[in-house]
């Protein structure tokens, strides 16, 4: 019998985060990055899309699975969506992202699937 890996499944929002950084897209880069760093997750790959007037979305690639995020800076808001079957709790990555984008981390959906 195959059991499936551990994986958490978490939906998060960021909200009243700093506009200004929001719409910055190398630092949600790097904020993505560090944050698959702090998870010791495997960066595989990352692409991002700069929308106009406002927005982007930025995807990491994890060999572990992914994060994707969704700014909407016209409601200081930011969707994460994050899978992972690593060792650590998801929402540390979230609480990171929060902190540097000043914002406050509403967690909608923390589901670990999967595991023995």
């Amino acid at each position: 019998m195959n059991i499936m890996a551990r994986i958490q499944a978490l939906i998060g929002l960021l909200t009243h985060c700093n506009e200004e950084k929001m719409e910055d897209v190398m630092l949600i880069e790097g904020i993505l990055r560090k944050a698959v760093k702090m998870m010791d997750l495997t960066l595989l790959e990352s692409v991002s899309h700069k929308f106009s007037p406002q927005g982007m979305t930025a995807v990491a690639l994890l060999a572990e699975s992914h994060i994707a995020v969704h700014t909407y800076p016209e409601e200081g808001t930011i969707f994460v969506e994050m899978a992972s079957c690593g060792s650590r709790d998801a929402k540390m990555a979230l609480e990171f992202m929060a902190d540097m984008l000043e914002g406050k981390l509403e967690i909608v959906m923390d589901k670990i699937i999967g595991g023995a």
